[in-house]
């Protein structure tokens, strides 16, 4: 096994954030490295200057090197478990009749926000319901639309919205009861890391939750208000 790869110098760095789309300084830098270097050697190509000027000029390899950074890996009712505890949870909350507000950040092609659709359905509480996807990649917007749709009886799709957002940038408007933030965390450099996770807590609604991936911790010096609620779940004290 040969030594890690390492990120190139700045300046190429910048170019190939420039012709791909995304800002990869906000990536975690092992990540970013390994990506390049893995689609350097796919391609042949000597060196990541190079790569810069390929996904340039070339719409299908831009799309899957931008899906290869963002990791917009996902499935209907990805990690089972995690839906079972969400679905324990919610059933033992009371809302009093009012209508769950749920927010999907990293929405990918739509599976995880459809996976809680249904789940809603299930429990009886999908009626007036609010389920938002947001993702950094208007592609991944168009296609998470388009696959829910696909996905979903009419009645069940009506409730889903997709938006692209850079969560580590801003939020949307007012607090929502439960907050998916999984997976997405892993990726990113410290700063962008700590904003999202600022945004996802303080987008909850007194009582609401946060899950996160199964390989995601907040750390307990700095739980930013919340309290365990389950394995990588957190909540809003009420």
């Amino acid at each position: 096994m040969g030594p890690e790869p390492t990120l190139p110098d700045a300046a190429t760095l910048r170019a190939l954030s420039a012709s791909c789309g995304l800002e990869l300084a906000a990536f975690r830098p092992a990540h970013v490295a390994r990506t390049i270097a893995r689609a350097v050697t796919r391609l042949g190509l000597p060196g990541p200057a190079a790569l810069a000027a390929a996904i340039h000029g070339d719409p299908g390899l831009r799309g899957r090197f931008r899906r290869a950074v963002a990791v917009s890996t996902t499935g209907m009712f990805r990690d089972p478990a995690q839906f079972e505890l969400l679905d324990r949870l919610m059933r033992a909350d009371d809302r009093s009749g009012r209508p769950l507000k749920v927010w999907s950040i990293g929405a990918s092609d739509g599976s995880e926000l459809c996976s809680l659709a249904l789940l809603l359905e299930a429990q009886g509480v999908l009626d007036g319901a609010t389920l938002l996807g947001s993702d950094l990649m208007p592609e991944n917007v168009a296609l998470a639309r388009e696959r829910s749709r696909e996905r979903l009886a009419p009645a069940v799709f009506s409730a889903l919205r997709f938006e692209e957002r850079d969560v580590s940038r801003s939020t949307p408007d007012g607090t929502w009861d439960v907050v998916l933030c999984r997976n997405v965390l892993i990726h990113l450099a410290p700063g962008p890391k700590a904003a999202m996770l600022d945004h996802a807590a303080g987008a909850l609604a007194p009582g609401g939750l946060l899950l996160l991936g199964r390989s995601e911790r907040l750390p307990v010096s700095d739980r930013r208000g919340l309290v365990d609620a389950g394995a990588n779940a957190y909540r809003c004290a009420p």
